[in-house]
């Protein structure tokens, strides 16, 4: 018995390492659990150059993901497209993208890009950093208006070395950060695959070698590499689709009072165009998002009046901070200095989100008169006291990252919170319905959300 120990032994870890190597990579379940965000006749198009192309072969990452939604949820009918090509660049996805992907209609789109945007500027073929970042973006937006979601890969490796000795490390560095700005800019989920790998390198290539260990070459996946990036994708595709399924199911009723598109539901009033009607436009529609720029300054006022509801706006000063608001309860035009409507507005100025300004309406808040100032000065109208602070001045993220705004009407109160935060509630309104308004007041703001829902009481 003691000399056939070491061969049950072995015989045990061999068995072990066959079931581990034949396993589904983690993460994948993600997608293939009973609680999955998948949802029936799903398409997933992955989308990208020769390792997306490699990764549609057997073992690949792209075809791991499908074999196993195929084998755990046969029920869903779940296809998957395969769009990559050997030695494409982003401009060349851009070209494709009809023909390959779209013509697909795809509900989730998985874009795997930027190796050889970096890797053939040694050949003088690369992609200048502002094509790459142009062409993501618009991608992206082709992409969204077809109401498919989007995860957007960071590029991976040239060469696995640990210690930032690759020769296109730093270069690699720059294209990746150009893809997290792009993600967080138009709100597509990331996968942020460059910090994955290089965590995974730290730990798992002691001896700093340029290959073997997620990659055969330093660029293109091993076994390994597949697993390693299937478990993420798929992670990130079920983010992705989760962020679909929060907003479909969360509440019905929710409408989106912009549509990305146009100013739908909205019109204009500002007094410059009265007697300059060929000025510059002063709200437009730039790359799925709704901008005010500022000048010459006035409102974007709703067609609908609305009472009753949440308004979730995502907002950001895009180059230089300034000031704007979002104006509920709004009615009659040009009330105050033959500019501003009859409204209370919510303040979105630098550092000043969430004060109140009374506009020919009045709230009241708790300590008024610290709030405030004092009492014989208080007014509606010119040369009154109208602003009233808010809780906190620290609620705001740095200039040029978006900020969350949630403002709560009904009845009578209004209450505000600015990323989370609590920064104001006001009660005794005068007015308890109207039009919203956004301001132009000086500087270029951009908005990306703008989401309605109709409530009955306030948030606790």
């Amino acid at each position: 018995m003691t000399r056939l120990l070491p061969l049950i032994v072995l015989a045990a870890s061999l068995n072990l390492l066959e079931t581990a190597t034949a396993a589904e990579p983690v993460g994948i379940g993600a997608l293939t659990a009973k609680d999955s965000p998948l949802s029936k006749g799903e398409v997933i198009a992955f989308f990208g150059d020769s390792i997306t192309q490699g990764g549609a072969r057997p073992g690949g990452y792209c075809r791991l993901i499908g074999e196993a939604i195929e084998k755990q949820r046969p029920d869903l009918g779940v296809t998957i497209v395969y769009a990559g090509i050997s030695g494409h660049k982003v401009p060349d996805l851009q070209r494709r993208l009809d023909r390959d992907v779209l013509g697909k209609k795809p509900t989730i789109v998985f874009i795997y890009i930027g190796i050889n945007d970096v890797w053939h500027s040694v050949r003088g073929r690369g992609t200048s950093k502002d094509d790459f970042d142009s062409g993501l973006r618009a991608l992206i937006k082709k992409i969204t208006a077809t109401d498919a979601k989007i995860v957007l890969c960071t590029p991976s490796t040239i060469g696995e070395k640990n210690d930032g000795s690759n020769s296109l490390d730093s270069m690699l560095e720059e294209y990746s950060a150009i893809s997290r700005k792009v993600a967080t800019d138009t709100g597509v989920t990331m996968c942020d695959l460059r910090k994955a790998f290089l965590d995974y390198l730290k730990k798992q290539n002691p001896d700093n070698k340029e290959r073997g260990i997620l990659t055969g070459d330093g660029v293109h996946l091993n076994a390994a590499g597949n697993k390693f990036v299937a478990a993420r994708a798929a992670e990130a595709i079920a983010k992705a689709l989760q962020k679909k399924t929060t907003s479909s199911t969360s509440d019905s009723s929710t409408t989106s009072l912009f549509n990305g598109k146009d100013l739908t539901g909205w019109h204009v009033d500002v007094p410059h165009l009265d007697k300059n009607p060929d000025a510059k436009t002063t709200f437009i529609v730039r790359d799925g998002k709704l901008v005010s720029l500022g000048q010459p300054q006035g409102h974007l006022i709703t067609d609908a009046q609305y009472e009753n509801y949440r308004l979730e706006v995502e907002y950001r000063f895009a180059s230089k901070p300034g000031n704007c608001g979002v104006l509920v309860h709004a009615s009659t035009p040009r009330a105050l200095y033959k500019m501003f409507p009859k409204s209370i507005e919510v303040q979105m100025n630098h550092r000043h989100a969430g004060d109140f300004w009374c506009i020919v309406q009045d709230i009241t808040v708790p300590e008024m008169v610290k709030r405030r100032g004092p009492k014989e000065k208080w007014g509606i109208i010119e040369g009154k006291a109208r602003r009233i602070l808010n809780l906190t001045d620290n609620s705001e993220k740095p200039v040029g990252e978006w900020n969350s705004m949630e403002i709560q009407c009904v009845n009578d109160a209004v209450k505000v919170w600015v990323n989370g935060d609590l920064v104001n509630h006001g009660t005794d309104c005068t007015a308890a319905k109207g039009q919203i308004a956004l301001q132009a007041e000086g500087s270029e703001v951009e908005f990306r959300k703008l989401l309605l829902t109709p409530i009955e009481k306030l948030t606790d």
